[in-house]
């Protein structure tokens, strides 16, 4: 009830924030935009340098579902990779270790992954450790879709701690976290 500043500077925004460091236990930079499109699209944003491209699987939500607005909007091709049960794994990622460096090709930037994939297959917090570190290696930063985070949280362990393993202590450098 009453007054609020618009646009972020409201009491109950910077509480949500100080929410989400304590969630992860760390000072996370939080953003709040409208539907999980906006949110891939902001948090790929956040990260690609010009003339990258997003690492996903064929099945991937952004590949799929959202209209092609990652390509619209960002600029950004995508480099979809076949999965049978939408989960990337590090060796496809190191297929594409030909790629870097060759003027003539979109280099591979960021590598998304969904948790749990479209078809509610779940990565393992281990899985995602080896993904982010081999995407590390290769120069990659490594964005989440947590649309349904909530799902993944439960079932790995329905605390904190094991929300906390398979993102920020796994290595994922953003993530697209669905609160709706």
């Amino acid at each position: 009830s009453g007054h609020a500043l618009a646009y972020g500077q409201d009491d109950i925004t910077r509480q949500a924030k100080l929410r989400f460091n304590e969630l992860f236990d760390a000072d996370v930079r939080t953003l709040f935009v409208f539907g999980g499109t906006g949110a891939n699209i902001v948090a790929l944003g956040a990260i690609l340098k010009p003339a990258e491209a997003v690492v996903c699987t064929s099945r991937a939500h952004i590949a799929v579902d959202e209209a092609g607005a990652a390509e619209l909007i960002l600029g950004a091709k995508l480099i979809d990779l076949p999965s049978l049960d939408g989960k990337l794994r590090p060796e496809q990622l190191r297929e594409l270790s030909g790629l870097i460096g060759d003027e003539h090709h979109a280099q591979p930037g960021v590598v998304s992954i969904t948790q749990p994939t479209e078809l509610g297959v779940l990565y393992s917090p281990d899985e995602v450790r080896v993904l982010c570190e081999t995407a590390h290696d290769m120069g990659m930063l490594v964005h989440m879709d947590c649309a349904r985070i909530a799902n993944a949280t439960a079932a790995l362990g329905a605390s904190a701690m094991a929300l906390r393993s398979f993102t920020i202590q796994a290595g994922v450098d953003v993530m697209s976290f669905g609160c709706t």
